[in-house]
């Protein structure tokens, strides 16, 4: 399973991946913007990084997910640009060792460029498709931060950024001291599970542990080496404790929640909160490496989600993706004031300049200017990995879904660092350009 540590980082928790946004994760190595993730990842590396396209964007070019063929007057990505694509997404799979994997490039103004390659499942040769659902994993902590900074922002509700751990969970270690804010952004130094997370995944797949259950093993866990706001721990039990918080204020249960607030007003008609781990059809069956004994590979799609909770349980697919990639761009209902404090109450990653988590959010900033990016998210489940990124400076969206974790939870990487040299100029704009604000 490989090691525990990565860099300067402590390893982080199943379903975490934080931000590699698509693009450049080649480049985000280079500079060390790289994170383990832990709960899949004993030994998975996720890049806080951004994918960047270069101005126009394609038509599908796969016939399996092309809806129509382009016509005089729809716009198309130049011939030499898309051949660059195809070949890169060739190579990225192939290095990948994903049974399937499909991508899809977004820019306002232009034509999408939607490809996949492989298979959804291995019985059957299905190929994937765009209407696939999947398990995306921690993409879901930009979902549940954005209905958390919703309800901050309703008078009807009581609760604050500043509000302390202790009113809700007062038995929880250093309670009085740990804000709300700093479970958003993972400054709360509260430790990660890591392996021990893993083998209890592994020794009962199919099991969906209570959130109090999850918190109290988030309890029992060491805490990083800091205190609380002091410094930057990935740890899903941030995101376990939010849920809770969530459904204590809101007197709702989560699921319902994300439903009313989050994938019904946004059109994500296949996208559910599922910690029972169910996938409907037409779907993509996830393989996975990380349990030996269960099978190498394992078929995951009927696992649970349940060690994810309100850190990873989502499912959703490319299309619905996209879809959440433009709203979280926009705002996604939260105040301009909480919006700010989205992308700047940040926690900057250790020895990775340019890189922080916001609230909810992996960023990365233009170390000169300040400028943020790209703004994404990363995920992991057991047989799945999956990448969202929204791009401030030109409204451009990222989405990868592949169906194979290589036992590292990292196989999606390899997809994305393909890309990234064909698709950063697009995606960031001109340097000449003026800073976007992604809070507008």
């Amino acid at each position: 399973m490989g090691h525990l540590r990565a860099a300067s980082t402590r390893s982080h928790g199943v379903g975490s991946r934080v931000g590699a946004s698509a693009l450049e994760p080649s480049l985000a190595r280079r500079r060390g913007l790289v994170m383990r993730n832990s709960m899949w990842a004993v030994a998975a590396v996720a890049a806080v990084t951004a994918v960047t396209l270069s101005g126009c964007v394609a038509t599908a070019s796969d016939a399996d997910v092309a809806d129509t063929p382009p016509t005089a007057s729809t716009p198309s990505l130049d011939p030499a640009l898309r051949e660059q694509l195809e070949t890169a997404l060739d190579e990225g799979f192939e290095a990948s060792g994903m049974p399937g994997v499909i991508v899809g490039v977004w820019i306002p103004g232009e034509a999408e460029w939607v490809s996949a390659r492989g298979v959804a499942d291995v019985a059957t040769d299905e190929p994937m498709d765009r209407g696939n659902q999947q398990k995306i994993g921690s993409i879901t902590k930009t979902i549940v931060s954005t209905v958390m900074l919703q309800v901050i922002g309703e008078a009807e509700f009581d609760v604050s950024l500043d509000d302390t751990l202790d009113r809700w969970y007062p038995e929880f270690p250093e309670a009085s001291d740990i804000t709300v804010r700093m479970l958003l952004n993972h400054s709360s130094g509260t430790g990660e599970a890591g392996r021990a997370q893993v083998d209890r995944i592994c020794s009962a797949p199919y099991a969906v542990p209570t959130p109090d259950e999850l918190i109290a093993v988030g309890a029992a866990t060491p805490r990083a080496d800091f205190a609380p706001g002091a410094g930057f721990e990935y740890a899903n039990t941030n995101y376990f404790l939010l849920g809770g918080i969530l459904e204590q204020v809101t007197g709702e249960e989560l699921a319902s929640l994300i439903h009313d607030r989050i994938t019904e007003p946004f059109g994500m008609d296949r996208s559910r909160f599922a910690p029972d781990g169910e996938v409907t059809a037409p779907l993509t069956h996830g393989y996975s490496d990380f349990c030996p004994e269960l099978g190498q590979p394992a078929d995951t799609v009927g696992w649970s989600n349940g060690e994810s909770w309100a850190g990873g349980g989502m499912v959703s697919t490319l299309d619905d993706l996209h879809a959440w990639g433009e709203a979280l761009g926009e705002g996604a209902g939260v105040t301009p004031e909480l919006q700010v404090a989205r992308y700047t109450d940040v926690a900057p990653i250790p020895g990775q300049a340019g890189a922080a988590y916001g609230l909810g959010t992996g960023l990365v900033s233009d170390v000169e200017t300040g400028c943020v990016l790209s703004v994404s998210h990363a995920g992991a489940e057991p047989g799945y990995g999956s990448n969202l990124a929204y791009y401030p400076a030109t409204g451009a969206v990222f989405a990868i879904l592949g169906n194979g974790d290589g036992g590292t939870g990292d196989a999606t990487a390899e997809v994305l660092n393909a890309l990234a040299p064909v698709l950063r100029s697009a995606f960031l704009g001109s340097s000449t350009e003026p800073c976007a604000a992604p809070w507008g």
